[in-house]
């Protein structure tokens, strides 16, 4: 049993014919109401541009980001009028530069020739935060959780602390007297994971119940397995127990974060530490991926290793770099300046190193952005910062 994607009508796809064929011998074919189209380019369709937008709600289309396929997108938009929906699919070898073209040009995404099928389902299924396009849970209606993942560098760099307090940030009331957004913290480090004792809440198994079951969870089981905590967020715990990180799969993640999405305003997810297949569609799913290091060497050659893995599934994810646990200096160095110049990002925030203040806060399950610490104005100005940026790939910290 899979999550059940309800498909947009027909969708359209033009060239990339592999595509179909990733899909045809996995469970996940029926889902992919597809037909591929009668000519290899958007620009070989532009004639026939009103008859395609007015019968396909999405347009997947292989592109290698020509002057004829970026006229030729720009018209499809112009004449779809936001009720078509266009998805690239490029060599994962294009560089970002001549990939964010497209964007600015109307593509709604832009997927690798090569994505995996899960990734494909997840991708479209992102289109559900767009009104009109997909419905992912019956009548529900709204506007969908933004999604926060936190990876790290390197262990022990702090990706738990930073995922905790930012989570703990965002579910602070605008106003005072008011109640603040829907905050949950999924931790997805199964065999690691430590985030419960943060916020003072012990595993209740949910989340080992859940991987054992033999079909996908109903959203009551889902939603029931999280639990509440004293500081304005919900919480999902890694199991104390040990389960092999196999025990997830692509369609019970991409499952479980469909459900959160429609139930929470924010959504933080603290990664493995492994790289795993299931993580594909917890990237597609992503609004923002938080990198958090230090700024060594090392540390910012691993941090580049894995923006670019993750990428591969997802070529324009927006990442925001959080160097942790030390101090901005007024200057700068050459050393920050060659980083980012090496990730392609400047530097999102700087946490102050505050080990007595994280220590104490461990013990106690009570986050340092909750009370009078080093810490608290950096993490509440990240998440004002993170929350006022618009989804789009066009943001900020890309």
């Amino acid at each position: 049993m899979i999550h059940q994607f309800s498909a947009p009508g027909r969708i359209l796809i033009v060239g990339a014919s592999d595509i179909l064929t990733t899909c045809q011998f996995t469970s996940l074919s029926p889902l992919l109401n597809a037909v591929a189209a009668s000519a290899p380019t958007l620009h070989d369709l532009v004639e026939t541009a009103e008859a395609i937008t007015a019968k396909h709600d999405v347009v997947l289309f292989e592109a290698d980001v020509s002057d004829d396929d970026l006229a030729a997108l720009a018209h499809f938009v112009t004449v779809a009028q936001g009720q078509t929906k266009f998805i690239a699919l490029v060599d994962d070898r294009l560089p970002l530069t001549k990939v964010r073209v497209l964007g600015a040009s109307g593509a709604d995404d832009i997927l690798p020739l090569d994505i995996k099928a899960e990734a494909l389902i997840q991708a479209l299924a992102d289109l559900a935060g767009q009104p009109g396009v997909l419905d992912l849970h019956g009548s529900r209606t709204g506007a969908a959780a933004r999604v926060f993942s936190i990876a790290q560098s390197r262990g022990g760099a702090g990706a738990t602390t930073i995922a905790v307090n930012l989570a703990s940030s965002l579910a602070v009331a605008a106003k005072r007297g008011e109640s603040g957004p829907r905050v949950l913290l999924l931790d997805l480090d199964l065999q690691f994971g430590n985030a419960g004792t943060y916020l003072d809440v012990e595993d209740n198994g949910g989340l080992y119940d859940l991987l054992g079951q033999d079909a996908l969870p109903s959203e009551k089981a889902i939603l029931g397995a999280v639990q509440t905590s004293g500081y304005g967020v919900d919480v999902l715990t890694a199991p104390t127990v040990f389960v092999p990180l196999n025990a997830m799969t692509p369609e019970i993640v991409a499952h479980m974060i469909g459900v959160f999405r429609y139930a929470y305003e924010y959504l933080i997810i603290d990664l493995p530490r492994a790289t795993l297949d299931w993580l594909a569609p917890v990237i597609m799913a992503t609004d923002q991926l938080i990198m958090v290091s230090d700024s060594s060497v090392p540390c910012i050659r691993q941090a580049k290793r894995l923006i670019d893995l993750y990428r591969e599934n997802r070529l324009t994810l927006p990442v925001a770099l959080v160097i942790n646990r030390e101090k901005k200096t007024f200057f700068g160095s050459e050393t920050i300046r060659a980083a980012e110049a090496m990730l392609g990002l400047k530097v999102a925030s700087w946490v102050p190193d505050d080990p007595s203040g994280e220590r104490r806060a461990v013990d106690l399950g009570c986050p340092t952005a909750a009370v009078r610490s080093k810490g608290r104005k950096t993490y509440r100005g990240l998440a004002k910062k993170l929350s006022a940026t618009a989804i789009s790939s066009s943001n900020d910290f890309v």
